[in-house]
């Protein structure tokens, strides 16, 4: 192993490796090269499309969902139109799918679900928009 003694060029390598570090442990861009950021958040659904679930993963979260003791209440009339990409307001209340439905449909675990009428309204929960509909 060498010294540090008398080595300039090692101690200002050392001394820009220190300064970086943080952000190369953060994740963020260093100051001599910024990056593009994403345009979009990691978990967030893109509300123009809908989750990209199989007919049997959309099978197990229904019947998850329909076992699970605690189904959220809504405040939405059960005839109120719900449409993939639509918003749903604050009121409503979202509840985590049960383990046995991310355990068929791992996809979905990015998102929440409510009850509206005889439907699984599955919803980002980051901007209670509808990313698909489930009927029961």
């Amino acid at each position: 192993m060498t010294s540090l003694r008398g080595n300039p060029q090692a101690k200002a390598a050392i001394g820009a490796l220190l300064l970086l570090a943080p952000f190369a442990l953060a994740g963020a861009p260093g100051p001599a090269g910024a990056q593009t950021p994403p345009s979009a958040k990691l978990g967030t659904a893109d509300p123009s499309a809908p989750l990209a679930l199989t007919p049997a993963e959309k099978a197990a979260i229904r019947d998850a969902v329909r076992q699970d003791k605690a189904k959220p209440i809504t405040s939405a009339a059960p005839g109120s139109p719900v449409s993939i990409g639509a918003q749903l307001p604050p009121s409503i209340a979202l509840r985590i799918l049960p383990d046995a439905a991310l355990a068929q449909a791992p996809a979905a675990k990015a998102v929440q679900y409510t009850v509206i009428g005889n439907q699984v309204v599955l919803v980002d929960p980051t901007n209670m928009r509808v990313v698909d509909i489930i009927s029961q």
